[in-house]
């Protein structure tokens, strides 16, 4: 089905429909790369995705590029497109977080865990081995919990793993849902978290005057986000009170790939970070 159609029938089908739709054309994809997979060999078959577990041919490429109002496509350009797990539809960094967790189980198994907007190739990952966690999300009504990162209303130490992916750059005050983080992990638990990074920005861009989303999408690459983190952003993380160790995309084993895109934004670094003990 070509970008455009699919978008089209996702803004005309009411939410509920367009959820079962997706969900039961996501079984029967899964279902048909088992088969494909169970009847071919690895050479066929070079493409791996830690998240649903199977091997494919290629990836494919997404719909951004069918979105001009909410993604600024120059940064579409010259970067590899087919990133796209067919099966479970995983992006690069869902595998490269995937294939980490896979070496690290001891880390989340029979752990308290609370996963902030949570992506669907890593939620594959952790039902399919039996990781179990709670959902949080101030606007997705499919959450376990609704809450607010930055002010969640929970206790102190409530979770020995607290999951963040691609929402930081989203909020209000991101050192506020730093600190509201570190509030409520415990104080031998890990948080990881990971979002855009332009390679061009030392730490982080972004001014409150910028408003609109036509401004936002001008600034910032897309319509919703607030800020952009630089490379060194690691560093906000440590003034936050954490010790940060970096998982880097290119680490990831070969058969991965891409590990990279599709935006220039998308360097798919995550950061696993610890409370420093004073």
């Amino acid at each position: 089905m070509k970008a455009e159609t699919k978008i089209a029938m996702k803004r005309k089908c009411p939410r509920g429909l367009w959820r079962a739709m997706v969900s039961c054309y996501r079984k029967i994809l899964y279902l048909k790369y088992k088969l494909i997979m169970t009847f071919s060999t690895d050479e066929e078959t070079p493409l791996y995705c830690p998240c649903c577990g199977l091997r494919v041919k290629t990836f494919v490429e997404g719909d951004y590029k069918g979105l001009p109002e909410f993604y600024d496509l120059s940064l579409f350009e010259n970067i590899r497109q087919d990133i796209l797990c067919p099966a479970c539809g995983s992006l690069p960094r869902h595998r490269i977080l995937a294939d980490w967790c896979g070496s690290h189980k001891e880390l989340l198994t029979s752990k308290d865990i609370l996963y902030f907007a949570p992506e669907r190739g890593m939620t594959t990952w952790m039902k399919k081995n039996k990781i179990r966690y709670k959902t949080a999300d101030l606007f997705d009504d499919r959450a376990d919990l609704k809450l607010d990162i930055q002010d969640t209303g929970l206790e102190n130490d409530s979770y020995d793993v607290i999951i963040c992916n691609h929402v930081l750059e989203h909020v209000t005050d991101y050192m506020k849902a730093l600190r509201e983080v570190k509030r409520i992990l415990r104080p031998d638990g890990i948080f990881i978290c990971s979002f855009p990074i332009n390679p061009d920005i030392d730490l982080v861009d972004e001014d409150p005057s910028v408003t609109t989303e036509a401004e936002r999408l001008k600034r910032y690459g897309q319509s919703d986000h607030v800020r952009l983190f630089g490379i060194n952003a690691g560093r906000f993380m440590e003034n936050a009170g954490f010790d940060v160790t970096t998982i880097n995309g290119e680490d990831a084993p070969y058969d991965t790939v891409p590990v990279t895109g599709p935006c220039a934004y998308d360097i798919n670094r995550l950061y696993l970070c610890r409370i420093r003990q004073e």
